[in-house]
């Protein structure tokens, strides 16, 4: 009888197994078709080749990550088709084990769960253990979201009408929306003191109502305004999420009164309130203490 410690270590070395596989598949996809990196692929192979595990940071980090930035744009395509289509769901061992478990079934409870865990197992991309390597490397979360960026591209050009490449966005959107759970993110506020990189991504990547210069990406963190931005650790610095806020006397019935030249009347007309407040608590204070001052002396 084989014991639990053996079929671990099987198991492991199937995983890493895998894993080296979609890797050296992926160089190989390229081979033909980019002359700028086909000098390197043969090293990348002899490193792969070597049954390691598991596999090491710096391997997927410089042999991969780096070869796949290495790349442009038609390039990627292809190797993402490769990858979606060659190393994802093997169709062919789900059909036999999808059968075995209705054989099963008048089987033992044993039997069943057997069945089920290798159908599991089998229902799961082979590409998903690259990129669940790749999340754990530095700097890799980050390079799988631009992943996805790449992948969203070429769904919404039909530069590939492969379905395949359609499911291998729906198991990156699967993991990032795990790795991206509310209880995972940090939320901050950002002010006029916040990191200088912190406050131009800000500014880059409002779409909704365009950052025009930097005095107004100060007015939009500044008085009677706040500024929040969800962080993830593996992100540090990157805000994926930002929300605007306007503090208000009412609630507004619409966006453009917050905004432009009749924001910036409203809040000079604020502070010119509040000079006015001030000159008036000033002025009471100085008539009351001049009367009291003169009652004294009368005394």
């Amino acid at each position: 009888m084989i014991s639990q410690l053996g079929i671990l270590a099987f198991r492991s070395s199937v995983r890493c197994w895998r894993h080296r596989a979609v890797l050296t598949a992926s160089l190989e996809a390229r081979r033909w078709y980019s002359a700028p990196v086909r000098s390197g692929v043969k090293g990348m192979e002899e490193i792969l080749a070597r049954v390691v595990a598991p596999l090491p940071t710096y391997e997927t980090r410089d042999k991969f990550m780096h070869f796949y930035r290495s790349l442009d744009k038609e390039d990627r395509l292809s190797l993402l088709t490769k990858l979606s289509q060659d190393f994802g769901v093997d169709h062919k061992s789900v059909s036999e084990l999808a059968g075995k478990l209705l054989d099963a079934q008048l089987r033992d409870l044993a039997t069943i769960l057997q069945v089920e865990d290798r159908l599991r197992y089998c229902l799961t991309p082979r590409y998903k253990q690259l990129l669940s390597h790749i999340s754990r490397v530095e700097g890799g979360v980050k390079f799988l979201v631009d992943l996805r960026t790449d992948v969203l591209e070429i769904i919404s050009s039909k530069a590939s009408e492969n379905p395949h490449v359609r499911d291998l966005n729906g198991t990156l959107k699967s993991l990032l929306s795990e790795w991206f759970s509310v209880g995972l993110l940090r939320l901050e506020r950002i002010t006029w003191q916040s990191p200088c990189e912190t406050l131009q991504k800000i500014s880059q990547y409002e779409a909704v109502h365009p950052i025009r210069n930097w005095t107004d990406l100060k007015r939009r963190v500044g008085p009677y305004r706040r500024c929040y931005a969800f962080t993830h650790a593996a992100m540090p610095g990157e805000p994926l999420v930002v929300l605007h806020v306007a503090l208000t006397e009412n609630i507004s019935d619409n966006i453009q009164v917050r905004m432009g030249w009749t924001a910036i009347l409203r809040l000079f007309s604020c502070i010119f309130m509040e000079f006015v407040v001030l000159f008036i608590v000033f002025f009471f204070f100085f008539f009351f203490f001049f009367f009291l001052h003169t009652s004294l002396l009368k005394f």
